[in-house]
């Protein structure tokens, strides 16, 4: 493949991520009208949510399988033409059955192209250039769910609510555009599965539905919610035990073997927390917290994403030229120090600068983390090890929204709103604070 032909194929990799990754957040704007034209709880309504993270989570260690048996650039195009088609379709449905339908199926195609779309820049870019090269593609990644409540905000506003679905098209037309016209070839992974492990898939399906299903128990019964949870760690332990038999598991625990890696999965966890947890939390701090309006709280965003997109285009150099694990580490002290800002607001302009150097930091970490876990496995693991960095990070998105969501309802009855949003801003610098350790020793290569 040509060097410009590369760079096409790398562009469409981040512009139909981009588009498929959006569709996390848009949605979320969309609810409130959704509610009142069907006439739905607004607990029915957030299932729009609860089910395309979900997925997201499910299907990512189908990735690697399916790339295997056939091909990872066929299998990338043909669900961006699945997604496009039936967001198209939900734009046009008076259904709400059919609406929730057509997010399950987002978010399959968003769980299995994100993982794959990793591993074709892997295996795309020049070694040499490959931090500045995963800058390019994390911008999309990072930016889309940050850009998503902003654009579908206007949709909203001066157009029909169900449109916000149609918002992925453009950019998913633009990629599939893009692969078409330097047409990338499949190069082999590792030895394609014969089987597919649908048990095990079926088991991490019944782990995440828990997770979503946890916060609606503890509003019926906290004795009850601690016992799911205990139940849900049983399981999880299962799960692991299973994996570890199993002659093809769906997750590789092989890949634990590597320290480097297992660190990284920590760091990746606690990113997902943090990535997700502050889009949830710093529009409610904005709005509910401190009164402001929607109009200041967008323009702070906007300047949060230009941030984001500075950082990601810096981190990438930085990648290339130093450690991946410093600008890591950069990264996650910068988070840190923004939430204690957010924490303790000395007014409007402390709560921008705190949003400005969270979307700063998270740009710094995402390519140096990849590219840190890319090294940490052999190759002939790559595919099995970007598809269960994905899912992890998606993963604790789902975990950090899930409890970050419990533990603000429950702090809003017992204390001011100002203190409840401090608490929860403080954890979260605590935990990236936290995994610095983890991200210290990511720098061994497997290779």
């Amino acid at each position: 493949m040509s060097a410009r032909a590369s760079r096409m194929s790398i562009a469409a990799l981040g512009i139909g991520s981009f588009a498929v990754v959006m569709s996390a957040t848009t949605i979320n704007v969309a609810i409130a009208p959704m509610m009142e034209e069907f006439g739905i709880s607004h607990r029915l309504a957030q299932s729009f949510s609860s089910v395309f993270l979900g997925l997201t989570v499910v299907c990512a260690p189908l990735a690697a399988w399916l790339a295997d048996r056939f091909g990872a650039w066929r299998v990338f195009s043909r669900l961006l033409l699945v997604y496009l088609l039936v967001s198209v379709a939900a734009g046009l449905s008076d259904s709400f059955a059919a609406m929730l339908g057509v997010r399950g199926l987002q978010g399959l195609c968003a769980g299995i192209m994100q993982p794959l779309s990793l591993f074709l820049v892997l295996e795309t870019s020049d070694p040499a250039r490959q931090g500045r090269t995963l800058s390019m593609f994390s911008l999309g990644v990072v930016m889309a769910p940050a850009l998503g409540p902003t654009l579908a905000g206007f949709v909203v506003e001066y157009s029909d609510w169900r449109y916000t679905f149609w918002l992925g098209v453009p950019p998913a037309l633009l990629a599939l555009g893009l692969i078409v016209w330097c047409r990338p070839g499949d190069s082999a992974g590792g030895p394609a599965n014969g089987r597919l492990d649908f048990a095990g898939l079926g088991f991490l399906a019944v782990l995440v539905g828990m997770v979503f299903v946890w916060p609606v128990v503890l509003e019926e019964s906290v004795w009850l919610a601690c016992g799911l949870a205990l139940t849900w760690c049983a399981l999880l332990r299962c799960f692991w035990l299973r994996l570890r038999r199993h002659e093809q598991p769906l997750i590789d625990p092989q890949l634990l073997s590597h320290p480097a890696f297992a660190r990284g999965l920590l760091v990746t966890l606690v990113y997902g927390i943090g990535m997700y947890g502050s889009i949830f939390l710093i529009p409610l701090l904005l709005q509910h917290g401190l009164n402001h309006s929607a109009v200041i709280t967008g323009n702070l965003l906007l300047l949060g994403g230009l941030a984001l997109a500075a950082s990601i285009a810096l981190s990438g150099r930085l990648v290339d030229r130093f450690s991946s694990q410093l600008v890591v580490l950069i990264g996650l002290g910068c988070f840190a120090l923004s939430n204690l800002l957010l924490a303790w607001p000395g007014g409007l302009w402390s709560v921008g600068l705190g949003i400005i150097i969270s979307r700063f930091a998270l740009g710094m970490i995402i390519p140096g983390l990849y590219t840190s876990m890319a090294r940490a496995v052999p190759e002939p693991m790559l595919r099995r090890g970007t598809a269960v960095t994905t899912m992890t990070r998606q993963a604790g998105g789902a975990l950090g929204i899930t409890l970050i969501g419990a533990l603000l309802a429950a702090l809003s009855q017992s204390a001011a709103a100002d203190v409840s949003y401090r608490i929860l801003f403080v954890l979260l610098a605590l935990m990236f604070l936290a995994v610095l350790p983890a991200a210290r020793s990511m720098g061994r290569s497997s290779r």
